[in-house]
């Protein structure tokens, strides 16, 4: 199967060629003679170099001219001819080959635009690839990047906050949940920032100071934790801005001892 698969694919084309001869020859001599064999031929030379390529087509169009030679001669004098039959056997000694560089021309800018088709579509393919695995990286890399922020976030010792101006808290890290006494993040979630001051209005005076772009730093204020007890912490907060979006961010550390330590103990004269 295989080497009659490669034998078609050399020499298909003049095989089916010559086939179409002995066909038109076997009627001929059978049925009837056929008047305008070219046609099949022609045909068949058409279909030759389409299918096989240009080589194939040329040795078709050989054997058609051949044969249209042969077919055209006086009857019993074999290649001789009257002059309608010569122009006759002129054209189509031309015409075949024409028609088969033509074909022929079709073909390799048929497959050429093709070839095109198919390189463009690698391109883009190799080019959709690249860019996946590139947005595949920097999904990774993303990833990555927020797990190192939350491994951050989440251990460091001090705590860590985010909330909206009116005291709406976002985000807070397990510090700031022990620091403030509540036994869960969403607890402290639920609060109200001003809540947690001692006196409201310290809050309100470090909203004044809070601008875009500046950093308020090492902030004394007086916090009340969820047991009742209070506690001195130094906050560092500033305004973060994000569009049309901003909040507050800001570390809390617990000085209580040292607030303690500065001031002695009971009864001491300052």
């Amino acid at each position: 199967m295989r080497r009659w698969t490669r034998i078609w694919s050399r020499f298909g084309g003049p095989l089916l060629t010559v086939a179409a001869v002995v066909v038109i020859e076997l009627l001929s001599e059978t049925v009837r003679r056929i008047a305008d064999p070219h046609a099949v031929l022609l045909l068949a030379t058409v279909y030759s170099t389409f299918n096989a390529g240009l080589r194939q087509g040329l040795i078709s169009a050989g054997i058609t001219a051949v044969y249209l030679a042969y077919f055209f001669s006086v009857p019993g004098q074999f290649f001789r001819y009257g002059a309608e039959e010569l122009q006759r056997v002129l054209v189509w000694a031309i015409a075949a080959p024409a028609m088969v560089l033509m074909v022929g021309l079709m073909r390799r800018r048929a497959d050429g635009a093709s070839d095109e088709i198919v390189r463009r579509e690698r391109d883009h393919s190799a080019s959709l690839e690249a860019l996946l695995a590139e947005h595949r990286h920097t999904e990774q890399a993303l990833r990555a990047s927020e797990e190192r922020y939350r491994m951050l976030f989440e251990r460091n010792l001090a705590g860590i906050f985010r909330s909206q101006r009116d005291g709406r808290m976002l985000e807070c890290n397990t510090a700031l949940v022990h620091l403030l006494g509540f036994s869960s993040r969403d607890q402290v979630l639920a609060q109200n920032a001003t809540g947690f001051y001692v006196d409201p209005g310290d809050r309100a005076r470090l909203m004044k100071l809070l601008q875009p772009g500046v950093v308020v730093s090492n902030h004394e204020v007086h916090w009340r934790r969820a047991d009742g007890r209070t506690i001195w912490v130094l906050v560092n907060v500033r305004e973060v801005v994000e569009g049309s979006s901003a909040y507050l961010e800001g570390i809390v550390i617990d000085i209580s001892d040292r607030k303690r330590a500065e001031s002695g103990p009971p009864g001491t004269a300052a």
